[in-house]
C-alpha cells in the first residue's frame, strides 16, 4: 500500500500522504476509496439502474455516433443542445463511437474510479496543515462520500454526477494548496461538467487573485484552454453556448415562490427554511430519493430529517468558526456553500436530486468543522477523540444500515417501473407513431429514447416549438396542460396523476383524444416496491388525437377515473 500511496501523491500532487503522522487516516482513506468503488460496482450489477434524464443526454451521443448529429431524436431542424453537461455527453460519445449503446456504460465505468479519487481528494483536504480535521471526522466525511445512497445513485445510473463531485473536490484542493496549473485544469473541468459551476470558478479565481495575484493569469489561461473549445463548438454548432435546457427550464418553470401574493418577511423565511430542510440539506441524513418525485426520510416522522437538521446546525457552527477565527484558507469552502445555498433556494425553479450531490459533500465539510470546534471544548484530548469516534460511527452507521434496502428499492424501481412501464410505453410509440408525428409529454427520457420519435416535451428541453410557445404565454399559462392543449401533438404520454390532479380540466382531452394504451405497474408487485407512495410513475396512458382514420365510437372507458 505504501507504494500505491506514493504513486497517488506524486500523480495528483496530494500533500502529506506519506507523512508518518497521517499514516492511520491515510490507510483508512485508501480502504474507504476501495469501498466506494466496490459499492458502485455492486450497485451497477445488482440494480441495472438507468435514470430517466441520463437517457436524454446519451441519446445525443448515440445520434452523433449514428451520423445524425449531436442532437436529440425529438428535435427538428438544426441541432439542439438538449443536455446541460458537456462531459456528460462527450464521455459517452467515446463509447458510442465504438458501439452505439456503449456510451452510457462507459460513463458508469468512469464513475467508479472517480468515486475513489473523490475520497482521496477529501483525504487530501482533511490532512492538509491549513485544515487538519481530526481523524474520526475525516473518516466520517470520506465514508459519507463512499456510502451515502445518492452519492452512488446518479453516477451509477448513467449521469455525470460523480464526475461533478470529483472535479469540484479537485478544484477545492488545488485552491487550498494554490497549485495554479492543476487548479486551472480542475476549473476548466468544472465548467465542462456543470455550467453553474461558473459561480465556484469566480469564487476560486477571486481567492487566487487575493492570495497570489501573479498566479491568476496562469490559472485563467489553463482553464480557458480546456473550456473555450467547447464554447467555440457550441457557438458554431448550436448557435449559442447556453444549453437549450437552461432556457427551457427558465422560461417554462419560472420561480414559483415569486408568483405568490405573499412576499412578506415571514413568507420568504418559510420558503427559505422549507427549501433548505426538505430539499437541500436533507441528504445530510439518511434518505431515499430514487423515485424522483419525493424523498423518504429515515428515522423521521415528518417532512424533515432530524439527523440532517442537526448536521446543518453543525455546518452553521462551522461557518461561524471560519468567520470568527478568520480562517482565510477555508473561505472558498464557506463561500461555495453560501452562494449555492442562495442559488438553489431563490433562483432554481426545481431542485433535482443530482444537483445537490456535490453541494452536500462540501456542506458536510463545514458540519464536521463545526463538530470539531465544539468537541475541542472538552478538556482532555482522549475525551475529544472518543466523542468524535462515537459520533462518526453513529453517523456513518445510520447510512450503512439503510443501504441494502435502498439498493433493493432501486432494483425494483428499474425492473417494475422503468422497464415494465416507461420502456414499454416508448416501444409502443416506436411501433405506432409515423415519422412525422409528435408526442407530447413531461416524462421525456425513456419515452424518447425507446420511441425515437419527435417530442413536444415540457418544458421544452429538446423542443424549440415548446419554448417558442412558452415565450408567447403569460406565466400562469405555461403548463403541461396548456402546452398539450394548444400545440395538439398527435399523441400524448401522460401520467394519471397529471391528468386527474394537475390539469384544471380534461374536457378538452376527452373531446380531442382517446386512450389507445395503458401502462401500469403490476398491482401484485406494487406493494413490494419500497416507498412506492413517493412515485408518480405508477401508471401512464397514451392518448391519440382523434382522426378520421380511427374507428368510432372511441372507447372513453379507458380514460382515468379518480379512485
Amino acid at each position: 500500500m505504501s507504494q500505491a500511496i506514493g504513486t497517488i501523491q506524486r500523480l495528483f500532487r496530494l500533500e502529506g500522504l506519506a507523512d508518518p503522522k497521517n499514516a492511520f487516516v491515510v490507510r483508512a482513506g485508501m480502504l474507504i476509496a476501495i469501498l466506494a468503488m466496490v459499492l458502485r460496482l455492486v450497485f451497477w450489477l445488482y440494480t441495472q439502474r438507468y435514470w430517466d434524464d441520463a437517457l436524454i443526454a446519451c441519446l445525443h451521443s448515440e445520434n452523433a455516433a449514428r451520423g445524425l448529429g449531436l442532437t436529440h431524436a425529438g428535435s427538428a431542424g438544426d441541432p439542439l443542445c438538449g443536455f446541460t453537461s458537456p462531459l456528460g455527453v462527450l464521455i459517452p460519445l467515446l463509447g458510442d463511437l465504438i458501439r452505439v449503446g456503449l456510451g452510457i456504460e462507459l460513463l458508469k465505468l468512469v464513475s467508479i474510479p472517480a468515486a475513489g479519487l473523490s475520497v482521496l481528494y477529501l483525504l487530501g483536504l482533511g490532512i492538509h496543515p491549513k485544515v487538519r480535521l481530526a481523524s474520526p471526522l475525516l473518516i466520517l466525511v470520506m465514508g459519507y462520500a463512499a456510502v451515502e445512497h445518492h452519492q452512488i445513485l446518479w453516477g451509477m445510473a448513467g449521469m455525470e454526477t460523480q464526475l461533478a463531485v470529483l472535479v469540484l473536490l479537485m478544484s477545492l484542493y488545488y485552491t487550498l494548496t494554490l497549485q495554479p496549473i492543476l487548479l486551472g485544469i480542475s476549473l476548466g473541468l468544472c465548467m465542462l461538467v456543470r455550467p453553474d459551476f461558473a459561480f465556484w470558478a469566480v469564487i476560486s479565481g477571486g481567492y487566487v487573485l487575493s492570495r497570489i495575484p501573479k498566479a491568476f493569469p496562469k490559472v485563467l489561461i489553463v482553464a480557458l484552454v480546456l473550456y473555450l473549445p467547447w464554447i467555440s463548438f457550441a457557438f458554431y454548432y448550436y448557435g449559442s453556448p447556453i444549453p437549450h435546457t437552461i432556457i427551457a427550464k427558465g422560461i417554462g418553470f419560472g420561480l414559483p415562490w415569486l408568483h405568490g401574493n405573499d412576499l412578506s418577511f415571514f413568507a420568504i423565511k418559510r420558503h427559505t427554511w422549507m427549501t433548505l430542510a426538505e430539499q437541500l440539506h436533507v441528504h445530510l441524513g439518511p434518505a431515499f430519493g430514487g423515485h424522483g418525485a419525493g424523498i423518504h426520510k429515515f428515522f423521521s416522522n415528518g417532512p424533515e430529517s432530524p439527523i440532517a437538521n442537526l448536521m446543518f446546525f453543525f455546518a452553521v457552527l462551522g461557518s461561524l468558526r471560519v468567520l470568527l477565527r478568520r480562517q482565510w484558507e477555508l473561505w472558498p469552502l464557506l463561500l461555495f456553500t453560501v452562494v449555492y445555498s442562495m442559488y438553489y433556494v431563490y433562483f432554481v425553479p426545481i431542485i433535482y436530486g443530482w444537483y445537490k450531490v456535490p453541494y452536500t459533500v462540501v456542506l458536510l465539510m463545514l458540519s464536521v468543522w463545526g463538530v470539531q470546534g465544539l468537541v475541542c471544548l472538552l478538556p482532555k484530548a482522549q475525551w475529544q477523540n472518543r466523542v468524535q469516534t462515537l459520533f462518526a460511527v453513529l453517523y456513518l452507521g445510520s447510512f450503512i444500515s439503510v443501504l441494502p434496502l435502498c439498493f433493493y428499492a432501486e432494483r425494483m424501481i428499474q425492473q417494475h417501473i422503468e422497464n415494465d412501464v416507461r420502456r414499454e410505453a416508448g416501444l409502443y410509440l416506436k411501433e405506432h407513431m409515423e415519422p412525422d408525428e409528435v408526442v407530447g409529454t413531461e416524462a421525456l427520457g425513456y419515452m424518447a429514447y425507446y420511441s425515437q420519435g419527435k417530442v413536444y416535451d415540457w418544458p421544452g428541453l429538446v423542443s424549440r416549438e415548446v419554448v417558442a410557445w412558452s415565450k408567447g404565454q403569460p406565466g400562469e399559462r405555461r403548463t403541461l396542460e396548456n402546452m398539450c392543449k394548444d400545440l395538439k401533438p398527435d399523441y400524448l404520454y401522460l401520467r394519471d396523476l397529471e391528468v386527474l390532479y394537475h390539469f384544471k380540466s380534461y374536457d378538452w382531452l376527452k373531446k380531442d383524444y382517446h386512450v389507445v394504451a395503458v401502462f401500469e405497474v403490476d398491482p401484485a408487485i406494487k406493494h413490494k416496491i419500497p416507498w412506492i407512495e413517493r412515485s408518480v410513475d405508477l401508471i401512464f396512458r397514451i392518448y391519440k388525437r382523434n382522426g378520421p382514420e380511427d374507428s368510432l365510437p372511441y372507447d372513453n372507458s379507458m380514460f382515468p377515473k379518480r379512485s
